[in-house]
């Protein structure tokens, strides 16, 4: 009985070895394989649409602006031609004494494109969508050549739509709260802020850039951006919560954010 117990246990080892050995191999056969997967050719061709046009779909490592005039970062603006009422708002600006983004409130189109965070762009023949990884945020827009809603509230992204000059899609953004900034650093936008970014793809791994802010109100004639983003092809989106484990927004910290008085 004994040496027929020996028997059993020495063949439930050898099986128990044999499953393990075999797990090894199956999981370095499938390392192997996406080790061996062919890298993403960024210089190649820029894929299309079913109309033809030119696709952004893919997640994006947009150009990081904190200061749109910062000179050390290429496509700067030298100098934002403000306007007496643009010049006061930047003037009087002090993000300590409460900045809507410290509270969690959207940060815009502006201020998201040029914030640390992928983005992802979903786009079909007559929407592309805008996936900010940066507080989990949305834009959708419209290409199907539709106007401007001119019902809808003003909001902190503005009402988005997008038409074709080629094979240049631009997006013009109104209806803009006027709350909202440019950037990191605060530069100023008011609610008649018109918004045109447009983006051309010129290969798989490359789109030209262009941002115009065109706001009489805050600045005396248009500025433009231009620049270029690079796919992240390996690069997935993640969830964020700007609320979670926020102890200096619920201690009081940061200082509450109220609309200005204009």
């Amino acid at each position: 009985m004994k040496s027929r117990s020996n028997f059993m246990i020495a063949i439930t080892v050898a099986i128990g070895i044999l499953s393990l050995v075999t797990l090894v191999a199956a999981g370095g056969l499938q390392g192997g394989q996406r080790a061996r997967a062919p890298k993403a050719d960024l210089t190649g061709p820029a894929p299309h649409l079913p109309n033809g046009k030119p696709s952004m779909s893919g997640v994006w490592g947009q150009v990081r602006r904190a200061d749109v005039t910062d000179s050390k970062i290429p496509g700067y603006v030298k100098e934002l031609p403000y306007t007496a009422w643009g010049k006061q708002q930047w003037d009087s600006y002090d993000a300590g004494k409460g900045d809507y983004a410290g509270t969690c409130l959207p940060f815009g189109i502006s201020r998201t494109i040029y914030g640390p965070h992928p983005i992802q762009i979903i786009q079909d023949n007559d929407f592309l969508v805008f996936l900010a990884e940066q507080n989990s945020w949305f834009h959708t827009v419209p290409t199907d050549g539709r106007a401007i809603d001119k019902g809808l509230p003003p909001s902190w992204f503005g009402d988005s739509v997008g038409h074709w000059e080629g094979d240049k899609l631009v997006i013009d953004t109104r209806n803009i709260n006027g709350f909202v900034r440019v950037d990191t650093i605060g530069h100023p936008l008011s609610d008649q802020a018109h918004l045109i970014n447009t983006f051309r793809r010129v290969d798989y791994g490359h789109a030209e850039h262009t941002y115009t802010v065109d706001d009489p109100k805050t600045y005396t004639r248009p500025w433009t951006i231009t620049e270029t983003w690079t796919l992240k092809p390996d690069v997935r989106i993640m969830e964020y919560s700007c609320e979670e484990g926020n102890r200096d927004l619920f201690s009081g910290h940061i200082k509450a954010w109220h609309p200005p008085v204009d």
